[in-house]
């Protein structure tokens, strides 16, 4: 089972144990009382609010995760590490196999603290399912950080890299 779904569970039984605990303390269980549908309420609304809250927060951080940066014959990505690219083989190829293998853990790895590599690109995607059939995110030049360049599929991004 994942962290985000031990969250859940534990939110669930600490919200459990602390409303049960009030409905006994408020003595709402002695007499047929308006507020026992306030309470449900409350109760239903902090289940929902905590359960989009975690999905949000998983959903950032699998995009973060997704995050590759770019560099002459070099990927970096937070948990597959640095990689070679070789120099004959498509970019785009060599991203889609590294995004493809990704099992979104939480060990990362980290770039090695004496390394002196300049990254020139960054690609964030958002969306990458079905083995790079769908394909969303942004490539990003670093000399120019403020003008992302958004792409929607495996082409485009083949295109704004040229590779085409």
């Amino acid at each position: 089972m994942q962290k985000s779904n031990w969250i859940i569970v534990t939110i669930l039984v600490v919200a459990s144990v602390l409303f049960l605990w009030m409905w006994q303390a408020l003595q709402f269980s002695l007499v047929d009382n308006p507020v026992d549908i306030v309470v449900t309420v409350v109760w239903w609304l902090v289940i929902a609010a905590a359960c989009v809250a975690i999905h949000w927060a998983e959903k950032k951080r699998r995009e973060r995760i997704r995050t590759v940066f770019l560099a002459q014959g070099l990927a970096y990505n937070c948990e597959t590490g640095v990689v070679r690219l070789d120099a004959n083989a498509s970019v785009v190829d060599a991203l889609q196999k590294m995004l493809s293998s990704l099992n979104y853990g939480f060990d990362l790895a980290e770039l090695p603290s004496n390394s002196r590599v300049r990254f020139q690109r960054i690609v964030r995607t958002s969306k990458f399912a079905d083995n790079g059939n769908v394909w969303e995110g942004e490539l990003v030049e670093v000399v120019q950080p403020g003008s992302p360049k958004p792409f929607s599929s495996r082409s485009e991004l083949a295109h704004l890299m040229g590779e085409c």
